[in-house]
């Protein structure tokens, strides 16, 4: 059991690069079970399957409340490779890193969130992010 979680700071691109992930499991085959995704914006959460395993992601990564409740509600649909996003670090005891810590029987690994100098190399770095993340979850299928 895995949690995947996209470390950045604040605006640096984290929920773009989640959202760029969940076309990416959907281009390679990854069929959608639940999802509260819109087209035109804001956080979500979805539940993806492929070869019998649950995938789950969120792009919410601003709080504790809102990635523990996230990853807890996608381990409770059954998920056992989770991807979030977090925080670069907590400034108090309770921030994002520390919800995604609070899961103890799950794996965790922190993947950095490139960043950009200009809005181009913005929009390279969350689909070459993107990228990494599809690559650790499909590696786990």
């Amino acid at each position: 059991m895995n949690i995947f979680a996209l470390r950045g700071r604040g605006n640096s691109g984290k929920s773009t690069t989640i959202r760029l992930l969940h076309g990416l499991l959907i281009q390679n085959g990854y069929q959608i079970v639940s999802t509260t995704f819109n087209p035109q914006g804001g956080d979500f959460r979805t539940v993806f399957t492929k070869k019998g395993k649950l995938i789950g992601i969120t792009s919410s990564g601003d709080t504790f409340d809102l990635v523990h409740d996230n990853l807890e509600a996608l381990i409770n649909d059954g998920c056992t490779i989770c991807v979030c996003a977090c925080r670069t670090y907590d400034r108090s005891g309770q921030g994002t890193n520390a919800a995604i810590d609070s899961f103890t029987n799950f794996q965790k690994q922190y993947i950095n969130k490139t960043v950009a100098a200009s809005a181009v190399q913005e929009q390279q770095a969350n689909q070459a992010d993107a990228q990494i993340l599809f690559n650790t979850v499909d590696a786990l299928v």
